[in-house]
């Protein structure tokens, strides 16, 4: 069943972050002229025009900015196991994450303390979040 899985569009300028989730690290790109976090990838700082990006390493900690329960998955491999929460993750670092947050649904909440893990679902390995031992 894992090869099921649904799997992301690879975009060009993204190639660098799913080398490093192959690697269970999470990255994002930083501007060098005016520092901005830049999410989703890009080939020039969408703050500045700057085309001097650099990969950065998060920490992988953040909390819940946004989430719905899904109740009826799109796909068979989705509906064996619903319900699963998804949402956005505001990271420490700056900038929005979309993914799974694996918690009880009954339970996650918006500014829920969460971190990153990461699981491999196909030929991909994604992170997903999950609450912080002490959230």
């Amino acid at each position: 069943m894992s090869e099921d899985w649904p799997q992301p569009y690879r975009l060009l300028d993204a190639e660098p972050y799913w080398a490093a989730l192959d690697e269970e690290r999470l990255t994002f790109q930083r501007c060098d002229s005016c520092g901005e976090v830049v999410w989703p990838a890009h080939s020039y700082c969408p703050h500045c025009s700057f085309r001097g990006l650099r990969w950065e390493e998060s920490g992988g900690r953040g909390t819940v900015w946004s989430f719905s329960t899904v109740m009826r998955g799109p796909t068979p491999v989705w509906t064996a196991i619903v319900p699963y929460t998804v949402g956005f993750v505001e990271l420490a670092e700056g900038y929005r994450l979309f993914g799974q947050i694996e918690a009880d649904p009954a339970v996650v909440e918006i500014g829920m303390p969460v971190e990153v893990r990461f699981v491999r679902r196909g030929a991909q390995t994604l992170p997903v979040f999950a609450p912080t031992s002490g959230g």
